[in-house]
């Protein structure tokens, strides 16, 4: 019994030796797999980071930023794709499209013509026109006065693509008003004397209210009324609307009468103070000195609401020379577009005003007259006197006199244009 325990505490031994060596065997692969892992690993960090070395000697951190910066460039582009007045799917565009021998232009085409025709046409400089045309749907009135004002223009313009220039008209148009400017505008498309866009008012003072809120609040008649929409203080904020390679505009009422060469009103520009950023005529009739009349009772002897030539009426922005490039440049005027600037002016003056934009750059004008360029009367005559006969009928004509040849007619508070 003692010699068959013993012989098995021998093989008992021997298994267990052998058990031993086995496990240390595993145990020293593991620690070999562990390490080749591990040099691997820093194989592969040696590999990439001579890669960027190589690859014009970036670091992973330069990758990293790159990739940030291209992502903030993505994102900043996709911001400015909200901009009503930069996007295609918000702003319509109509090239013009010249007939040539009774053929539409594009059937006498072939690809060098297309790529000679591409270059014209960044080569054309572009006079920029804006225009209110909204609600005429059942405005038999607004129609017909928008054709006088388009077609006088048009008649009377030297600019023309032979000179390598064009109109740009840029109308502020709801869907049944679009249809009907489309069909006035559509024979001087049609010569390729005209550019035409058009832009979605809803859009619009969805992007101006927050910039002309203030004024709105101090120069509206109402909730409700013609000037109450955001849409009616566009030249307010309109450097901050439109695109950056729009350098100066002309907006216009629709209710003028062109006599003289739009070219003359942008020649302007060039007049313009280093301190102007708009252009506009001084108002006609003395609707300033009535709705200032606090004011000029507690400051005898000021000018304000005084007629020319040494007071000061106010404006009237029936025609607009909009500076966009000092607008957007002009840290006086961009300042001024605050609530707390608008409330405080307004409070001085004892001024509630309700004919919008004009109400406000009249107020600035009391305040801040190196701002304004002052048109000729010429170029803004206007024929309405309403007031003549509301108690101002011995100082009406000191506002409405206007000597010279006319320019454009104004036929304010629907007041007929002569013939001629």
């Amino acid at each position: 019994m003692a010699k068959g325990g013993a012989g098995k505490r021998v093989q008992r031994t021997s298994s267990a030796s052998s058990s031993s060596r086995r496990f240390h065997t595993l145990q020293m692969g593991l620690k070999m797999l562990t390490s080749l892992k591990f040099w691997a690993a820093i194989l592969v960090v040696a590999l990439v980071l001579g890669f960027y070395q190589l690859a014009g000697r970036e670091t992973f951190s330069d990758v990293l930023a790159k990739e940030k910066k291209m992502s903030a460039a993505h994102m900043a582009q996709d911001a400015s794709s909200v901009d009503p007045l930069k996007t295609k799917a918000k702003t319509d565009t109509k090239e013009p499209n010249p007939v040539k021998d009774g053929k539409e232009q594009h059937e006498a085409s072939d690809e060098t013509r297309d790529t000679e025709d591409s270059k014209k046409d960044s080569q054309i400089r572009e006079y920029h026109v804006l225009q209110m045309f909204t609600k005429a749907g059942n405005n038999r009135g607004l129609i017909d006065k928008f054709k006088l004002c388009f077609n006088s223009m048009m008649q009377k313009s030297s600019i023309r693509p032979d000179n390598g220039e064009i109109l740009h008209l840029h109308l502020v148009s709801d869907p049944d008003s679009k249809a009907i400017a489309e069909g006035i505008v559509d024979t001087w498309l049609k010569k390729g004397l005209l550019k035409l866009s058009f832009h979605d008012p809803v859009q619009l003072t969805e992007t101006l209210y927050p910039i002309v809120k203030p004024m709105q609040e101090k120069f509206s008649a109402g909730a409700n009324a013609y000037y109450g929409d955001s849409i009616f203080f566009l030249s307010v904020g309109m450097h901050k609307v439109f695109p950056s390679d729009t350098k100066h505009i002309v907006q216009l009422d629709c209710d003028l009468k062109f006599r003289s060469d739009i070219r003359e009103l942008f020649d302007m520009f060039d007049h313009f103070e280093s301190d102007n950023v708009i252009g506009i005529a001084e108002e006609q009739q003395p609707v300033y000195r009535h709705t200032f009349w606090q004011y000029r009772n507690e400051h005898k002897g000021t000018k304000v609401g005084d007629p020319p030539p040494n007071g000061q009426p106010g404006f009237n922005s029936g025609v607009l020379l909009l500076d966009l490039d000092k607008m957007r440049g002009s840290r006086l005027y961009n300042s001024l577009l605050n609530g707390t600037v608008v409330h405080t002016m307004s409070e001085e003056f004892h001024f509630k005003g309700h004919l919008g934009d004009q109400d406000y750059f009249t107020l600035l004008s009391y305040r801040y007259p190196q701002l304004f360029h002052v048109l000729p009367c010429t170029w803004n005559r206007q024929l309405c006197t309403w007031w003549q006969d509301k108690g101002y009928q011995e100082v009406f004509d000191f506002y409405h006199d206007c000597a010279g040849e006319i320019n454009i007619y104004h036929g304010n508070c629907n007041t007929p244009i002569p013939d001629g």
